[in-house]
């Protein structure tokens, strides 16, 4: 019971996933395939290889580096928020997360500086720094396949969406951080250079085989090198967090299946673009982004209010991105409350901000 007590967002999607069978036993052979397992090898694979970096030692360093470069705790915030968008435009916020994250842990062993607020706003960065490009979230991939949109024509339609709600994230970010100079402490761990070589270089490896579809051959190359030659990275990696995502999909995918809520959104206006976009990010907040787009495509072909109601929709509850979960599960899930209470009121005035600018 001790072990639940530290996984609130483990037991709510157990319990979830215990009801829904309860309620619809029958079911219970179709998740299996409510689980993108492609996302869940990937996501494992890059567990794997970040415990690996984290335990060489040189995310320390880099850390040091970092705060040499800002000294204020502002400074760092905004570099850090800045980074986080930046990054996740072509890596995906998901995998910008499980670097950045960890490196900003480490910070907070050399800095005194409020490292879970630094994590709860490169969270909300990724979620907007992923919105501009096709291929910076798993929602925008499923969107810029389905309707067949070139590269460009895609961030140019994003672009003012994106350049919203990263100012009033700036905006944001200079009000909740103090510009006081930080007290650096002494770095003292030694690098595990052979640990830090192979992670770095896996690092490369497994982005590069996720852009070229091949995440499970490079998972398997990935667990076997680790596991015969560093085997405390494999024991230490966070597997109860893959759990966390396969159980998300599948209660995701069972309140996809519930013919009320199909029945509502087919009762609505969905020729009306501002009814799209606020509608996909209401559901986002139910059943995460990345579903509720695929979702909506169900009922309307209006692709840039589903991908602006789902982009904005990544913020506010935590079950509304899978990059939140990451977060929140790696800074400890101490920071739940402080996550949400700056969350949901970026969601609600990225919200209204979006549609005022898109829509008014």
């Amino acid at each position: 019971m001790h072990r639940f007590a530290k996984e609130p967002v483990l037991v709510v999607l157990i319990t979830l996933t215990a009801l829904f069978t309860i309620a619809n036993p029958g079911n219970v052979k179709n998740y299996w395939s409510y689980v993108d397992w492609r996302t869940i090898v990937s996501l494992a694979g890059l567990v794997v290889v970040t415990t690996g970096a984290k335990e060489s030692g040189i995310l320390q360093k880099l850390s040091k580096n970092i705060v040499s470069k800002a000294s204020t705790e502002r400074g760092i915030a905004l570099l850090l928020i800045t980074l986080s968008a930046l990054i996740s435009t072509l890596l995906t916020n998901d995998i910008t997360l499980l670097v950045l994250v960890p490196l900003t842990l480490s910070i907070g062993k050399i800095a005194e500086i409020n490292v879970e607020k630094l994590v709860i706003f490169e969270t909300l960065a990724v979620n907007v720094g992923s919105a501009l490009t096709p291929v910076g979230n798993p929602q925008n991939i499923f969107l810029w396949h389905k309707w067949g949109i070139s590269f460009a024509r895609f961030c140019i339609e994003m672009l003012p969406a994106v350049a919203v709600c990263f100012a009033i994230l700036i905006l944001f970010a200079v009000f909740s951080f103090k510009d006081l100079k930080l007290r650096i402490g002494e770095w003292e761990r030694e690098i595990d250079r052979n640990l830090a070589v192979v992670s770095l270089f896996f690092l490369c490896f497994f982005i590069v085989a996720l852009e070229a579809g091949l995440e499970f051959p490079a998972f398997l190359i990935v667990m076997a090198v680790y596991s015969l030659g560093f085997r405390r990275v494999v024991r230490r990696a966070d597997w109860c967090l893959i759990l966390i995502f396969v159980l998300m999909f599948v209660d995701v995918g069972c309140i996809a299946k519930i013919g009320v809520i199909r029945e509502v959104v087919s009762s609505m206006n969905l020729r009306d673009g501002k009814t799209v976009y606020l509608l996909s990010a209401a559901i986002s907040q139910v059943m995460s982004n990345v579903p509720a787009s695929m979702f909506m495509s169900h009922f309307t072909s209006n692709w840039k209010a589903i991908c602006y109601g789902v982009n904005v929709g990544g913020n506010g509850l935590i079950m509304a991105s899978l990059a939140n979960i990451i977060s929140v599960r790696y800074a400890g899930n101490r920071i739940l409350l402080d996550f949400h209470r700056y969350s949901i009121l970026y969601f609600a005035v990225t919200l209204f901000a979006v549609f005022f600018v898109l829509y008014l």
